[in-house]
């Protein structure tokens, strides 16, 4: 079974290099660019839709490594809805983020597709029920399970499309995430660690050409926010499961912290840069130079320094997280990263505010 496994990413690898270069052609010979204003730090034109081969090429992965199991009996009949909820809610946001890539949407429009998306988990399985002692609250009631989970659905989807500001950064911490969630639910035999070995093996091409890509040969691509959004959507998913599986619970000290931990930097990204905003009387919707890469950009440091920086800070927080949930409770973790990561941040912004001076 491994070995078919194995097969399988690797022909998903090259399905996933033919299709971006596709892409990147189609894109070319239809002038589908990502426009370069004040706030973007790219040159030239560089197609905005690499996003668009990993759900074709991730599902075929997917449902390939699902039949698999599924005739080996590893997949019973008990677990077809939430295989079918999960991939009913990843086409709408697919497609709506193609939409988005293309004409634009408002803001408002996305956050009804995107409750919709969060909606369609709930009813078929993919629920937080158990906050494991955060704010003090264990086993959740039915309903205010079902909106919690739409809020962290919502969030994720937002926060993953925010990093996205770097050539590099959203596919390389996406990988690193999946790579530790494949461990995780691998670790608790769950047969859904297929779900991010897919991914991986789509990332893989498209962070090449992202990050070495050259615009003047027309090598070079965008995600998107079709591209974005879907992995912020998955990463949830995959977090919210591992939260909800028992063996989680046997095999860590807390559960929550252990599923969630790669999503802690960019959901404190969100945080910081809504605060900043409504501090400032500003939409806390509309997009602007304040996020944690943007700083490290404009105190000097290059893109490739940036991506670097960053990659520390996801592996200091996630790690160091899951480190400290064995000696300390969930609150006093989550409240050590977050305030530390606020203020680096308002340090950093003292330090940019006085240079404009």
């Amino acid at each position: 079974m491994l070995s078919s496994i194995i097969i399988l990413l690797i022909i998903s690898c090259v399905l996933s290099t033919m299709l971006i270069k596709f892409i990147i052609k189609y894109a070319y010979n239809h002038s589908l660019f990502d426009l370069h204003t004040k706030r973007k730090i790219h040159k030239g034109d560089v197609p905005r839709l690499g996003g668009v081969a990993f759900v074709p090429v991730a599902s075929i992965s997917f449902i390939c490594g699902s039949l698999i199991f599924f005739n080996k009996g590893v997949i019973v009949d008990d677990n077809i809805k939430p295989i079918i909820g999960l991939v009913v809610s990843v086409v709408i946001m697919y497609i709506f983020g193609v939409l988005d890539d293309i004409k634009g949407l408002r803001y408002r429009t996305k956050f009804i597709y995107q409750f919709v998306v969060g909606l369609v988990l709930c009813l078929t399985g993919f629920m937080l029920n158990n906050f494991n002692g955060l704010l003090g609250l264990f086993e959740l009631p039915y309903m205010f399970g079902v909106c919690i989970t739409l809020l962290l659905v919502i969030l994720s989807i937002n926060a993953f499309n925010f990093i996205d500001g770097i050539d590099g950064l959203s596919s390389s911490i996406a990988i690193l995430s999946f790579i530790y969630y494949s461990f995780i639910l691998y670790q608790n035999c769950n047969y859904l660690y297929l779900l991010p070995l897919s991914f991986i093996s789509v990332l893989l091409p498209f962070f090449y050409f992202n990050f070495f890509g050259n615009t003047s040969r027309q090598r070079k691509t965008f995600m998107g926010d079709t591209g974005s959004t879907v992995l912020g959507l998955v990463l949830c998913v995959l977090a919210i499961s591992i939260s909800c599986d028992p063996k989680t619970t046997t095999l860590h000290q807390n559960s929550f912290i252990v599923a969630f931990a790669p999503l802690l930097l960019p959901y404190f990204d969100v945080v910081n840069v809504v605060i900043y905003r409504l501090l400032k009387g500003r939409n806390p919707f509309k997009a602007d130079d304040n996020h944690f890469h943007h700083k490290l950009l404009r105190l000097g440091l290059s893109q490739h320094s940036t991506l670097i920086v960053e990659l520390i800070v996801f592996l200091f927080i996630t790690g160091f997280s899951v480190y400290l949930s064995n000696y300390l409770g969930i609150n006093a973790v989550i409240a050590i990263m977050l305030i530390t990561w606020l203020v680096v941040n308002a340090f950093m912004t003292r330090v940019l505010e006085k240079r404009s001076r």
